[in-house]
């Protein structure tokens, strides 16, 4: 349990830092209104990202654990030339192992894995920049940004677990910001194929409430079937059907979710496990995410992104049995600088809160021997075991919570 605390005291010290600079948030953000936006950025990645990179994996010396072991082997084999599916198995899209082999060129070692998802989300981070410029001043800004970086959930998910799912809301505004350069559909729709073939199967279903909003549809779609046909055309030689691996962690049980918190209600009556939950999951996620785009079809595309996206995954986060906590990283970045109102003290303590424990829970859980509740005496039946169910229903009701502060209301949809 040693990385549960040492989880636990970095989130909790990240918090209290963060909430001391929120108490002068109207002075650092006018201080930093005068400040050159690629300076701070990246002063603050150095010393948000790179200096404690330093000081655990180069001067503690740790070694990365968890997920990089499968990023490692994935990246080290890719790295040699082998073949993604059919050579080394990977629940990821198939450039993604490619991708880490190319940093692993520079530096062969776990601990380039880590890097690469710190570096990963510093240019996710000034991307950001660039995407939400028009509705923030620079100080509004930049001083989220710097909170951001300081919020466990991307501080630690980073940095100690080395998460890459920050990744896919990097391609997504890339090429809006692509499209809204060049006044092409067609590069917006590339470089969206090329995020879902970087990165993961999850990102496919951001492009459904897109298509249902693209009036140019025609167009968006035949630049993403030839990039699905090309991509077939060189993996089913290669590999046959194994190409569809990343689809087999949707068997993959995990928590928490609203299933692992209603299982031992019901006595392990629900089907936990059993593949309609897969699909109850999709149709929520993603009709929920078709809603919200449908209401704000009228709003400006970062406004109607930032909350499709949250609705989508967050609803993904608890409905879906192969997600687990980790995936705040997934849309923190929009949580943080859109839909959260800093000036609110309830969305804000929630927000720590939710934090500290979608950091800690997934590798107390682990710890505990994941274990899946079957009784509603089980969780008593250790203090250990009370305390990881306490946190599951807590990190499910507080995401719910997240996905309705997201979702369009009335009176936005009326205003747009």
């Amino acid at each position: 349990m040693n990385i549960v605390l040492a989880k636990t005291a970095i989130s909790i010290a990240a918090l209290l830092l963060t909430a001391a600079l929120l108490f002068k948030r109207e002075s650092l953000t006018e201080w930093l209104e005068k400040k050159s936006a690629n300076a701070v950025l990246g002063v603050a990645w150095v010393i948000l990202r790179l200096l404690p990179f330093i000081a655990v994996y180069l001067v503690a010396n740790m070694e990365p654990t968890s997920d990089v072991n499968g990023f490692w082997d994935e990246g080290s084999k890719a790295s040699i030339g082998q073949i993604v599916y059919r050579d080394f198995w990977s629940p990821y899209s198939p450039l993604y192992a490619y991708f880490l082999g190319i940093w692993l060129k520079l530096w062969y070692s776990p601990k380039m894995i880590v890097l690469t998802m710190a570096a990963m989300d510093g240019i996710a981070l000034l991307v950001s920049y660039h995407f939400f410029r028009p509705f923030q001043t620079r100080g509004t800004f930049l001083f989220r940004a710097i909170i951001y970086l300081l919020l466990p959930g991307s501080l630690v998910l980073c940095v100690i677990g080395a998460q890459e799912d920050v990744w896919m809301w990097l391609f997504v505004i890339l090429a809006y910001l692509v499209r809204e350069r060049t006044l092409r559909v067609e590069w917006y729709a590339i470089i969206l194929a090329i995020g879902l073939l970087m990165t993961k199967a999850i990102f496919v279903l951001i492009m459904v409430p897109l298509f249902l909003l693209e009036k140019q549809k025609v167009r968006f779609v035949i630049p993403v079937a030839m990039i699905g046909i090309i991509s077939l055309g060189i993996l089913y030689p290669l590999v046959g059907l194994e190409f569809m691996q990343p689809l087999d962690e949707a068997k993959t049980l995990r928590a928490p979710n609203i299933q692992s918190v209603l299982n031992p209600w019901f006595y392990n009556s629900i089907g936990v496990g059993e593949k309609f939950w897969n699909w109850i999951g999709l149709v929520a996620s993603v009709g929920l995410a078709c809603m919200a785009a449908w209401r704000l079809r009228n709003a400006d595309f970062r406004v109607m992104l930032s909350k499709v996206w949250i609705v989508l995954y967050a609803t993904m986060m608890i409905v879906q049995q192969s997600a687990y906590s980790n995936y705040i990283f997934l849309f923190l970045i929009p949580l943080v600088f859109y839909v959260i109102d800093w000036k609110n003290k309830t969305q804000v303590t929630i927000l720590f809160v939710f934090n500290l424990l979608c950091v800690v829970h997934p590798s107390y859980w682990w710890r505990l021997g994941m274990p899946c509740y079957m009784t509603p005496s089980d969780p008593a039946a250790s203090s250990e075991l009370l305390i990881d169910y306490a946190m599951q229903t807590a990190i499910v009701i507080l995401t719910g919570y997240f996905i309705w502060l997201a979702f369009p209301k009335k009176h936005e949809v009326s205003s747009n």
